[in-house]
């Protein structure tokens, strides 16, 4: 009886487990990310997540997604090298007659991470795969003007 209790909660684990193979070496890549808010209000707000790989991913690996603090989106592919993930934050979305009622943020995800980590999520032949990377770089925020300036 042990025995099958033991093999059925093993049999779960092992499937519950999403694959966590090493897909880029970290020497292979740089990410960095920066801050902005739109200098209107209702402008929004958000983080721009970029990753600069060093050599072209086989082509049997896709990149799809980024999860970075608590947000997670798809990548736009820039060139074969230079992939970019907008996400879209809660601050300064409020509309002009400050309803909050529209508010469009990027979806989140219950994964905790430090501040400086994120995983990224490839396909790899059809499967999914997430990796973990730590050491994310800060850019320096953008904060865009408010107004034209006057001559």
């Amino acid at each position: 009886m042990v025995q099958y209790v033991l093999l059925l909660f093993m049999s779960v684990t092992l499937i519950s487990c999403k694959p966590t193979e090493i897909i880029v070496q970290e020497n292979n890549f740089s990410a960095s990310y920066e801050t902005w808010v739109a200098g209107v209000r209702g402008g929004g707000s958000g983080i721009n997540f970029y990753l600069e790989l060093k050599s072209e991913l086989p082509s049997t690996i896709e990149l799809k997604k980024v999860i970075f603090r608590g947000y997670e989106v798809s990548f736009e592919k820039q060139d074969n090298l230079h992939f970019q993930a907008m996400i879209k934050t809660a601050a300064n979305q409020q509309n002009e007659q400050l309803n909050d009622l529209q508010i469009y943020t990027s979806p989140k995800n219950a994964l905790t991470l430090a501040e400086d980590e994120a995983v990224l999520v490839f396909l790899k032949n059809g499967k999914e795969y997430q990796q973990k990377i730590s050491n994310v770089k800060e850019k320096p925020g953008l904060e865009y003007p408010s107004a034209r300036p006057k001559f």
